[in-house]
């Protein structure tokens, strides 16, 4: 625990704990002292010295920003002569920043060059010749570079090496002609070439002009923007976010100006809006005209009630159990709610999967089981902190990039060894530890040899009935039970999890005591982004809304209905997000997809109008067990249709007394 210490800042008695720089001691208790280069994400840096201050005792200035606390200390953070110091180090800055094109430039009111130049009224010095492109260099389709407006304030390169881990920039040239360009094996190359993931961490740490998004510089000026928090449904880590936004339109994407400091986003969370990743999502409702193979615009009102009057003939035909209901875990838990709700109560149908594998869902309930429910689990954060981290699975970067950043932090910076099963991909140079090279499918013995290891077995007779090392499993099982130790399990072993498997990652978290009563440091991911919001809603096939077990035989999950649409007893699918490819390439007999690309419908019958996230209002529940607000950034244009409204406007043609006049009722039910 850190001991508490007393100072004196400005005259003024403060209190601080030890480790505490002088700068953070300064904003806890309401005094200002004026920063460039520092940013509460990055490493204090101490580069740009704006934040000097002067202290009893010494005979210079330090620097704020990375200088500690002490008893007894006395700061003084405004003098002449500091002041006069200050304008020096701005004046130097804005000799090579083109000042000039500040009116036309869209940072001109949050530049934090420009506010520290108005403060101090420093005086604008002649511009200083450089030898250095005058235009970005375009090398990629997320991010631009104005070379020009950097002041080398080294916040990108810091935080590229701290979070993603891609140290894609350095500093090359000196005097004027400093430049800060991406570079790998001595040379300037393309961002892409020097290994960026373009999560644009870089673009929000900036402090000038000099990263900022492509096709910015048509979205308005940063004060001109409103903004919504909000939660990226990329993944299931559910990292935080903000949607940023300008008349009608989405301008950007960024962490919270307040909060974690490892509140990270990757390529999908920053960038996704721009669908990087395929065709637009369908904005109207389509029907597909079968001569053609083409689709036709119709009404969505048309839509709905030909997909409820296809759906109920079906049922009437051959049964409820004939019809299912899917959807890919993109929906807030109302929605999911109000899904299940239809699927169970007007469709009469138990084949309902909202997006849970199901591996996923007995190992979340033996989670709660033993720590209890709404005890959260371990954050990004908290990972990045550990001594030690266990990865079972594969393909973390691709399916969890801000998991797999945390990860490398604590391998990087602290004195974390990293136990990784990589599955035949190349492990990082960076995550030092034990790269243990299990194949796909084989994390499941390994997690048996960890559990007779941790329950006293005898590493030599573990070790020959497998295929693992004796001193690694040792040294993995007392890693595993130390305080500071984290289970993150990838998609990839849910996957290949069965029933015994799942059992064994629980006794193994159980008996090392990652998992106890009112504590957990297991990271359970799923390969849906609201996984826990979809099986507190009940939209799996044996829970209902609250984590209800549901009595009798329980309904299809997602693989039984792709199987049993394939054999002719499934005639009749709702699905919400991406299309099964069994039901993408073969309608089952009747195919409602809602929220798709038009070009990835397949063979669906009618295609619904998608609401985009950033319209979305709703609840959603991340990896970490935390419940969100994703509040709506921008209303929905024209005649677009709220999914939530979508779902009860599709039960009113189905017959249903639906009488919801906001979410907020939906919530009161679910509670209810």
């Amino acid at each position: 625990m850190n001991k508490t210490i007393g100072l004196e800042i400005d005259g003024k008695k403060i209190y601080a704990e030890t480790g505490t720089t002088i700068l953070e001691a300064a904003r806890q208790n309401g005094i200002t002292i004026p920063t460039l280069c520092f940013h509460p994400r990055v490493k204090p840096l101490g580069h740009c010295r704006v934040c000097i201050v002067l202290i009893e005792g010494l005979d210079r200035p330090v620097t704020s920003c990375d200088n500690p606390v002490t008893e007894g200390m006395k700061v003084t953070t405004n003098t002449p002569e500091l002041t006069a110091m200050r304008n020096s180090i701005l004046e130097l800055s804005l000799a090579t920043h083109p000042y000039k094109d500040c009116l036309t430039c869209v940072r001109t009111g949050t530049c934090e060059l420009q506010e520290n130049a108005y403060r101090f009224q420093t005086d604008l010095p002649e511009q200083l010749e450089r030898d250095i492109p005058a235009e970005d260099d375009g090398d990629n389709y997320y991010i631009v570079r104005d070379e020009e407006k950097c002041i080398l304030c080294g916040r990108c390169i810091q935080i590229c090496r701290s979070g993603p881990g891609a140290f894609v920039y350095e500093m090359i040239n000196t005097g004027v002609n400093t430049r800060v360009v991406p570079y790998r094996d001595g040379k300037e190359v393309s961002m892409e070439e020097a290994g960026c993931i373009f999560c644009g961490q870089c673009v929000d740490v900036c402090p000038v002009a000099a990263l900022t998004e492509q096709g910015r510089s048509s979205g308005g000026r940063e004060w001109e923007l409103s903004s919504a928090a909000g939660v990226c449904i990329e993944c299931s880590l559910g990292c935080y976010l903000e949607r940023q936004v300008s008349g009608d339109k989405l301008i950007k994407v960024t962490v919270p100006a307040e909060g974690d400091k490892v509140s990270w986003l990757c390529i999908r969370g920053k960038f996704g809006h721009r669908e990087q990743n395929g065709g637009d999502p369908q904005t109207n409702a389509l029907k597909l005209n079968r001569k053609s193979g083409g689709y036709e615009e119709i009404t969505p009102g048309a839509a709905l009630e030909q997909a409820a009057g296809a759906l109920l003939a079906i049922k009437e035909k051959h049964g409820a159990e004939s019809l299912a209901v899917l959807s890919s875990g993109r929906l807030s838990i109302e929605e999911n709610y109000l899904l299940q709700k239809l699927a169970r109560d007007i469709l009469g149908t138990p084949n309902v999967d909202l997006g849970a594998e199901a591996a996923w869902v007995k190992a979340f309930s033996g989670i709660q089981d033993t720590v209890g429910i709404g005890v959260p689990g371990p954050t990004p954060a908290e990972v990045s902190r550990a001594d030690s981290i266990l990865v079972i699975g594969s393909g973390l970067e691709e399916s969890h990039p801000v998991a797999a950043m945390a990860v490398g932090q604590a391998g990087r910076y602290g004195d974390a060894v990293v136990i990784r099963t990589a599955g035949g991909e190349e492990i990082p140079s960076a995550w030092k530890g034990i790269p243990l090279g299990v194949e796909d499918g084989s994390e499941v013995q390994l997690t048996r040899a960890l559990l007779e290891m941790v329950r006293g077995g005898n590493s030599e007779e573990i070790a020959a009935k497998t295929s693992f090392n004796r001193a690694d499993l040792e040294r993995i099982a007392d890693l595993i039970t130390r305080p500071k130790s984290f289970l993150v399990v990838c998609p990839s072993y849910i996957n290949n999890a069965d029933p015994d498997a799942v059992k064994a990652l629980l006794d193994l978290a159980r008996e090392s005591g990652l998992i106890e009563k009112g504590r957990s440091r297991m990271l359970l991911l799923s390969a849906y982004s609201n996984a826990a919001g979809v099986l507190a809603a009940g939209g799996t096939p044996a829970a209902g809304p609250g984590f209800t077990p549901l009595t009798g035989d329980s309904g299809l999950n997602r693989a039984g209905i792709a199987a049993a649409a394939k054999a002719g007893k499934v005639k009749g699918v709702l699905n919400f997000g991406s299309l099964d490819p069994e039901l993408k390439a073969k309608n089952p007999g009747f195919l409602v997809a809602a929220g798709v690309p038009r070009e990835d419908g397949g063979e669906a019958d009618l295609l619904l109008p998608a609401q985009g996230v950033e319209t979305k209002e709703g609840l959603f529940i991340n990896a970490s067990g935390m419940t969100r607000l994703n509040r709506a950034a921008l209303k929905p244009g024209g005649e677009d249709i709220e999914d939530w409204r979508l779902i009860c406007e599709l039960a009113r043609h189905l017959g249903a007394k639906w009488n919801y006049a906001s979410l907020e009722e939906v919530r009161e039910e679910m509670e209810a």
